[in-house]
């Protein structure tokens, strides 16, 4: 019948009106920092002149990619429920190791190498203590970054190792098509991380085990592997760190690296990876290292005392654990979606 007024428009239609707002709020909640990172971009520009140049900006992004390296791996372990302290202490043994070899007179990649070895034993003990002794990870890690700690002394005799190495510089240095070697090697680990959480077994189970060990072991899964696995990563990333840190110093000393498990573990808590464990977010753990950095950065440029950074990290971390917690008892089916 003609004139007949249209009825009212279909779900379908309805659902698409409302599709770009649904991807916003997607987004929003695969990268929860976006927002708190644009606002305090948006202060810093605002307060001084030289936070949005160039320079300062590829600075920024230098450092998170440092610190974003070791970040990714500890994804994996904080989503499996645990966590490593003693990857600090394997930054300065790591770098120890890396530049004596230099000293000594052996090629760079093979004192590179050493450090790497050096990071991924440390992790190797970590991970068979913790598994085959049954020593809670808070424990064994913390024992670890004592033991680990007083190695690095001893191995530089309390002293710092300097070096001058064009080829170990190149790591923080170099520009592979224009683009600095940290960012390259932190997008190339964020790629991997992401498949590894996302598309393979390997990050399915680790998630598993984060959500219900128990209901693994049951499952049949390699819980012990699994578990020493993810913390031989974690102990090579932060060789990988300590290569980094003593490639941009020039030198190796049994003093560096203190504090750094604290950023660490804040970059991926900070970016919606639960300590609870049963989910990973790289994408997370980039905008937390960023974010991190760029306060860091700001509170340079306004000539803060330095003590103060270390304070900025730790409100982040507090703030990140509250609201985890108040997200967890969160009644409604709308927070749990935040």
């Amino acid at each position: 019948m003609s004139g007949q007024s249209p009825g009212p428009a279909p779900a379908e239609a309805r659902g698409t009106r409302r599709a770009p707002a649904d991807r916003v709020r997607q987004a929003l909640v695969a990268a929860p920092l976006a927002v708190p990172l644009l606002l305090v971009c948006l202060v810093l520009t605002l307060a001084t002149d030289r936070f949005l140049t160039t320079g300062n900006l590829e600075n920024v992004l230098v450092a998170a990619s440092i610190v974003a390296l070791p970040g990714l791996a500890m994804t994996l372990c904080i989503a499996m429920g645990e966590f490593d302290l003693s990857v600090g202490s394997t930054v300065a043994l790591t770098g120890a190791v890396t530049c004596t070899w230099l000293v000594d007179g052996r090629p760079t990649l093979v004192a590179v190498v050493a450090g790497l070895v050096v990071g991924a034993a440390v992790g190797l003990a970590n991970g068979l203590v913790i598994t085959k002794l049954g020593v809670t990870p808070f424990i064994a890690t913390l024992a670890t970054l004592v033991i680990v700690r007083g190695l690095s002394l001893v191995y530089t005799d309390g002293r710092d190792v300097i070096v001058n190495d064009e080829a170990l510089k190149y790591l923080v240095a170099g520009r592979p098509l224009g683009v600095p070697m940290p960012i390259v090697l932190a997008v190339l680990a964020a790629v991997l991380a992401w498949w590894t959480v996302n598309r393979t077994r390997f990050g399915r189970w680790v998630c598993a085990i984060g959500s219900n060990r128990e209901a693994a072991v049951i499952s049949g899964l390699p819980v012990d592997r699994i578990r020493i696995a993810v913390y031989v990563l974690v102990g090579l990333a932060g060789g990988v760190w300590g290569v980094l840190i003593s490639s941009q110093l020039q030198k190796g000393s049994g003093q560096l690296g203190a504090g750094f498990e604290l950023d660490a573990i804040t970059v991926v808590v900070i970016g919606g990876t639960s300590l609870l464990g049963g989910s990973a977010s790289v994408i997370g753990t980039l905008l937390g290292a960023i974010l991190i950095e760029t306060i860091r950065n700001g509170l340079n440029l306004l000539n803060t005392p330095a003590a103060y950074q270390r304070i900025s990290v730790g409100l982040l971390l507090v703030a990140a654990l509250a609201v985890q917690a108040i997200r967890r008892k969160a009644p409604t089916e709308a927070l749990d979606d935040v």
